[in-house]
Parts: structure tokens; C-alpha cells; sequence
């Protein structure tokens, strides 16, 4: 995800799009996978790209909470509603836009987005450990029903893998569809790369446009700061295709110097 400005935001990071890492190859390569490892790469892989490359643009009610905490404590709490729009943008990911129906409780219409802290942009982004282009920059480990994921030793050798330390895992169903992404960052490659420091993001199958995509269900996110600790948390319902409509007006004469009916 992309950094969001918000105003009278304390902060405002982005999940998932900071991690995207160019498709030029890594310099040195992991050991060879073991067959059913290399199997599975190759499936998820598949997964990812058709995310990144064909997931069509599509709308979503969003509702969550953003929390600013200091020692433990929270010290400010924001419940919101809204509607979000994820649009494909051609040559590019998707881009991500909301507008906010509810804060704690009641309508909102105003301009800004009073959140301590905000993350977003995780429907293309969320297998991003596993494109093609991407596993080169990864050590994995296979166990059932899980696949853990750190960075390769001399990541920051090697431009294409960017972030170091990098470590996480993701859980697979009974039919190997990934149900659960986790992650942590540290330190240094949060403010070198401006990445959460943790991240998680659940899955659920949702059909669009004849095809079922596993898409962002539930995320959470944290960030630290000298002063306070962020925590954002979001579900995502109803995802449906997204459609712009465009309504043509019958002609109208325009009679030079006449005044325009009004409307």
C-alpha cells in the first residue's frame, strides 16, 4: 500500500504496497525447493500474479477501528464505516479509495480522515511473498498446512529484495488455498522501506466477474512510535464487482445569446 496522508492523522502507513519489489532477478539464488515445496511455489505463485495482473476493480463496505495506545492504554479509539472502491489502473496495481459513512457510530460527511493510524491496499498485494519475481528474495519452509517465509541473508545486496529481516508465514486449507498472511519487519527496514511492522491479513474466496479470487477479509496492523503505538484492524463485506455507469442526455439547441434554462 501506498503512504495516506490523513488529516489530524498522528500517522497514516500503508500495508502492503511499500513491499512491491521490481521483476528483475535476485543476484544469488536460495538452495533448490524439494518437489512438493517447488509444486507449491509454483501454485501460489500463479495465485499471486493473477492478483496482481487480473484482479478486477471491485467495491467493498469497510468497517474497523484505528487506535493510538501508550503503555497499553488506549488514548484514542476510532470506529468507522465506509465504502471502499479498489480500481484497476492499467499498467499498475489497484488503487484504493474510501469514503467514510460512519465515525463511532454516527453518519460522517466531513472532509479528512480523523485516524491515528490507517493501512489499506491489500487486495493485489497480499501474496506479494510469493510472486514469481519475489521468490528468489525468499528462504522457504514447508510443514502442514503451513509455509514459512523469511528473507534470503544478503537481501540488501541485491536491490530487486530491498527489505531485510522479513519474516513470516502463511496457513493453507485442506485444498492449499492460503487462508492467513503474517509478517514482522524490523526496525530498520520500517523507516528505510516505510513498512508496518507487523501485518496480517486473513483470506476468503470471492467471485467476480466469473472468477473466485482468495481477497483481504480481515487485516491488522501495528506501527511503533516514541510516543505511541498504532493499531488498525479492518473487515471487508459485500465485495462485488465494480461499475461506472455513464448517462447520456438527450441534445440540446443552443440558441446564441440566449440564457441557459436552469436545472
Amino acid at each position: 500500500m501506498l503512504p495516506r496522508t490523513c488529516r489530524n492523522a498522528v500517522a497514516a502507513i500503508a500495508l502492503c504496497a511499500a513491499l512491491l519489489l521490481t521483476s528483475r532477478p535476485a543476484a544469488s539464488q536460495p538452495p533448490p525447493a524439494s518437489p512438493q515445496l517447488q509444486q507449491l511455489l509454483e501454485r501460489l505463485g500463479a495465485v499471486a500474479q493473477s492478483l496482481e495482473h487480473s484482479l478486477p476493480s471491485l467495491t467493498c463496505v469497510e468497517t474497523g477501528v484505528s487506535q493510538a495506545l501508550k503503555k497499553g492504554k488506549v488514548k484514542k479509539h476510532v470506529a468507522f464505516a465506509a465504502n471502499l472502491r479498489a480500481i484497476r489502473i492499467p499498467g499498475a496495481s489497484l488503487h484504493e479509495s474510501f469514503t467514510l459513512t460512519q465515525i463511532d457510530g454516527k453518519p460522517y460527511n466531513k472532509p479528512g480522515f480523523p485516524f491515528p493510524f490507517y493501512a489499506g491496499e491489500g487486495f493485489d498485494s497480499a501474496m506479494v511473498y510469493f510472486r514469481p519475481s519475489q521468490q528468489p528474495c525468499y528462504l522457504y519452509t514447508l510443514s502442514p498446512g503451513r509455509i514459512d517465509f523469511q528473507t534470503i541473508p544478503d537481501a540488501a545486496a541485491h536491490p530487486p529484495c530491498r527489505a531485510e529481516g522479513v519474516r513470516g508465514f502463511a496457513l493453507l486449507d485442506a485444498a492449499g488455498n492460503v487462508t492467513h498472511v503474517e509478517r514482522t519487519v524490523p526496525e530498520s527496514s520500517t523507516r528505510n522501506f516505510n513498512l508496518t511492522p507487523f501485518a496480517a491479513i486473513d483470506l476468503a474466496p470471492v467471485d467476480l466477474n466469473g472468477h473466485t479470487y482468495q481477497l483481504a477479509r480481515h487485516i491488522v496492523s501495528r506501527t511503533y512510535h516514541t510516543d505511541f503505538t498504532g493499531h488498525f484492524e479492518a473487515t471487508y463485506s459485500n465485495c462485488q464487482l465494480y461499475t461506472a455507469s455513464v448517462t447520456i442526455l438527450p441534445p440540446t439547441q443552443v440558441v446564441p445569446g440566449a440564457t441557459p434554462p436552469s436545472q
